[in-house]
């Protein structure tokens, strides 16, 4: 008898703790799990009270739709991203290789001019000419990583 009495004792004066678990997404857009708090993560409410039951009621499998659902939604938001990514890239290489077509042009020629609204050759002063490569340059940098 004595020992069910240390028994109740011991599971009254051990503190209950409830498993917080939390949800961020780091900076390539990668989801992590954690159970130590993080800025800028979310702390999923789990319900860890019943342990150790197999029974599959209503809540339980509502906790597990609900998990399926949040991982199809970080699935397609990576899918997302992963499309905004390749576009931007594609813009990208096209800027890339467009910059390098003009600027072999302007290398290339003697000299070069623009239309007045009359469809008359207006030649670009040297220094202008200068302007317009270095800029090139600068766009070539800037897309072609």
């Amino acid at each position: 008898m004595g020992r069910v009495w240390v028994l109740i004792l011991f599971i009254s004066v051990t503190p209950i703790t409830n498993a917080e678990i939390y949800k961020w997404i780091d900076e390539q857009g990668q989801v992590h799990y954690s159970d130590k708090e993080i800025t800028n993560a979310k702390e999923l409410e789990l319900d860890t009270a019943k342990k150790g039951h197999i029974s599959t009621g209503a809540t339980r499998e509502e906790k597990r739709r609900n998990l399926l659902d949040a991982m199809q939604e970080d699935k397609e938001r990576e899918k997302k991203e992963q499309k905004k990514s390749r576009e931007k890239k594609k813009k990208h290489d096209r800027a890339c290789v467009l910059a390098k077509h003009q600027l072999s042009q302007f290398e290339r020629a003697s000299y070069l001019y623009d239309l007045d609204k009359d469809g008359n050759k207006v030649i670009t002063s040297n220094e202008e000419r200068s302007k317009k490569t270095s800029q090139l340059r600068k766009n070539i940098k800037k897309h072609c990583k």
